[in-house]
């Protein structure tokens, strides 16, 4: 077990190694000149842009630009904003993870209790109308995409019908049309999921012999159904946390919230390479954590995968 772990830090490390560099070299490629933006309409002499551009080391080549980087991160230091000029990027970063954290935890914890319900429920009922109705709601979640939904729930429920906010992160009001928003395709997937995975278990003997024994079904379903068919599911949620994570940029920026998805679009705006960065880091290091803990957690539910391992 010692081994795997070790093996899984190494590749954590060198994905993020990976992720970082992709993300330097393609800012650093993109169009569009970060001082020019940062200036304005001012009209500098070619030796202040130069000035400028070794302050922050632009006048050095893109290799060497990313071992300055990664020297300068390993200490903790990300670099400085420079739209916000001085700014150190984890001043402008720390604040958004936790507003990203706050609302998308909501948005996971109700995506995965809503997807095993409904899974579960469906498999129990299989082929009757409630089946038939959540199946339907799976395949209406999982088609519809993020952008769209914010829109029907913004004018049904926000314009029209006044019931919640439009945007912002004040109080948990406002959370709820984004975390509506985020977790309807992931419970979607999940229940699909769910109901596949317990079909599978239902019906397999040891099922049969809790039955005998005089548990209850509900005992049967949750203490001995339930439990295996979450194992190929954990999977996934670790996939979908990033996924969701990644999605945010899109959800953040339409219900203005200043979580590190929007700090990241704002920043690939105005061509703000350290925010840039700093951003990736955060969600390639917050993904690939994720999926180690599932990873783990594999042989928390099931022994017979500790022992294989050992």
């Amino acid at each position: 077990m010692s081994r795997y772990i070790l093996q899984r830090l190494l590749f954590m490390v060198f994905s993020i190694f990976g992720a970082t560099f992709l993300a330097f070299s393609a800012s650093r490629l993109a169009p569009g000149d970060p001082l020019r933006l940062m200036l304005g309409e001012q009209n500098l002499s070619p030796e202040v842009v130069a000035a400028w551009e070794a302050r922050y080391g632009l006048d050095k080549p893109i290799p060497v630009q990313y071992l300055y980087y990664v020297r300068n991160a390993l200490q903790g230091d990300l670099g400085t904003s420079y739209h916000y000029v001085g700014t150190p990027v984890t001043e402008i970063i720390g604040p958004a993870i936790w507003v990203t954290f706050r609302w998308e935890s909501v948005t996971l914890l109700l995506a995965v209790l809503l997807a095993v319900t409904l899974g579960t429920i469906s498999a129990i009922k299989q082929n009757t109308w409630i089946d038939t109705a959540t199946m339907s709601f799976a395949l209406l979640g999982i088609s519809l995409p993020d952008f769209a939904l914010a829109t029907f729930l913004i004018v049904g429920l926000a314009l029209r019908l006044d019931w919640l906010p439009v945007a912002g992160y004040e109080t948990p009001v406002h959370y709820i049309l984004p975390a509506i928003t985020m977790a309807t395709r992931p419970t979607a997937l999940l229940t699909r999921l769910v109901r596949a995975s317990m079909l599978d278990v239902i019906h397999q003997d040891y099922m049969t012999v809790a039955r005998a024994k005089g548990l209850s079904e509900r005992a049967v379903i949750i203490r001995h159904g339930l439990r295996n068919a979450l194992l190929p599911i954990l999977t996934v949620v670790g996939i979908l946390i990033g996924r969701i994570l990644s999605g945010s940029f899109i959800v953040e920026t339409i219900f203005n919230i200043p979580g590190i998805g929007r700090v990241g679009v704002t920043a690939v705006l105005q061509r703000d390479y350290p925010i840039i960065l700093g951003a990736t880091l955060t969600l390639a290091a917050a993904f690939l954590v994720t999926t180690f803990f599932v990873d783990l957690l594999y042989g928390v539910l099931d022994p017979r995968i500790r022992f294989a391992e050992q």
